[in-house]
């Protein structure tokens, strides 16, 4: 006669409620059916004296002493699992999978029709910047032509040589205030005594004075005179402080050979420097770089 088992024991948590269909397996049912499964293995291994659920072969599973209502339960439960489990849930898997991808091969022919409206797009608005740039450039470089052809004329060419070279000349020339003026002096001789005094003798490129002449020679015109390097216009101007500690020479001041804009600059930090000398007397102020700067009692 057959045996007809329900294998309440085992099944009796899962219930009869269609496991594995839709809307019914979950994280609960999965965990649901591993206890089941590892409730029955167990049992087996425990029946067959087998503590390794690989060793469960065929052979090792002949016992004449297993009843076969244990072998009857056993078997009902393994393909309830199969037959309500299992089964629908790789047949559904299947169909998830097979929407997924039907999914992405839309995803896809959606992604493909975008870009080719986006390369058309940059294709249009590459041509109207092309369109643009070269218009601007036509503008630019007829604009360009003009500019140029008047820059370059030899007459605004030879204005700006005489521009550099004259500034550059700037750059190695002394001017040297409060020097008596005599007739038929030699300003050169002059210039030569008076940086013996600092321990400079460079080589004098050009000696004169400037400015109007005084008829009743109460005027010290300022000398002009150019060395070889602007090294040596800069080692001079370093020494020229000495100058008013040597008697004799108390009253000439150095200084570089400054353009009209220069001077004026110069000469507003000057104003302000007395101005502050006048206001705090008892602060040593001097001028540093083009700044008035104080310094550290």
């Amino acid at each position: 006669m057959a045996v007809q088992y329900r294998a309440s024991k085992y099944l009796e948590g899962i219930g009869d409620t269609g496991i594995g269909t839709d809307n019914h397996f979950g994280e609960v049912n999965l965990q649901e059916v591993q206890k089941v499964c590892n409730t029955m293995v167990s049992d087996i291994c425990r029946v067959y004296g087998c503590d390794d659920p690989e060793k469960l072969l065929p052979e090792a599973l002949i016992k004449t002493n297993v009843v076969k209502a244990q072998m009857a339960e056993w078997l009902f439960t393994a393909i309830d699992l199969l037959n309500h489990c299992c089964l629908p849930l790789m047949s559904s898997a299947r169909t998830t999978i097979e929407q997924l991808q039907e999914e992405k091969i839309n995803d896809q022919r959606t992604i493909i029709e975008l870009q080719e409206k986006l390369i058309s797009k940059k294709d249009e608005n590459l041509g109207l910047v092309s369109q643009t740039v070269e218009k601007e450039l036509k503008s630019y470089s007829s604009a360009l032509q003009q500019s140029c052809s008047t820059a370059l004329s030899p007459t605004n060419i030879a204005t700006a040589v005489k521009k550099i070279v004259k500034e550059e000349d700037r750059t190695k020339e002394v001017v040297v205030f409060g020097v008596d003026e005599e007739a038929g002096e030699c300003v050169t001789t002059k210039i030569s005594g008076i940086l013996q005094q600092l321990d400079e003798k460079p080589r004098i490129t050009g000696c004169r004075r400037i400015g109007q002449t005084v008829t009743d020679g109460s005027a010290k015109r300022p000398i002009i005179f150019s060395v070889k390097s602007t090294d040596v216009v800069y080692q001079i101007l370093r020494k020229a402080k000495r100058l008013k500690d040597i008697e004799g020479f108390k009253t000439v001041y150095i200084s570089p050979n400054r353009t009209l804009d220069e001077r004026i600059s110069r000469q507003k930090l000057v104003n302000e420097l007395k101005e502050r000398r006048l206001g705090d007397p008892s602060g040593r102020y001097f001028i540093r770089r083009g700044e008035i700067v104080k310094a550290d009692n």
